[in-house]
């Protein structure tokens, strides 16, 4: 008897996999995206941004809002009119 609980035993011990699990990437959307427009506006309305810092993150946000455009995820009708 001893020697089938063993068995027993033995059987129920999960099997480790010789495969790796990849971890997962961030995941990371298009909508991800419109939000991250959203905020560099609502961040410059409220003069969050130095002067000098201004330029680069109006050249971010306009190829942001280009690429945003080229997908679909949004209109630049849009964009106008929350600007």
């Amino acid at each position: 008897m001893a020697k089938a609980e063993t068995t027993a035993t033995e059987n129920s011990t999960p099997v480790e996999s010789n495969e790796t699990q990849q971890p997962q990437a961030p995941n990371l959307t298009l909508q991800d995206l419109v939000l991250v427009a959203q905020i560099i506006q609502l961040t410059s309305q409220r003069g969050a941004y130095k002067a000098e810092e201004l330029a680069n993150v109006g050249t971010l946000y306009n190829k942001l809002i280009a690429f945003l455009d080229s997908v679909g995820a949004i209109s630049k009708s849009e964009t106008a009119a929350q600007e």
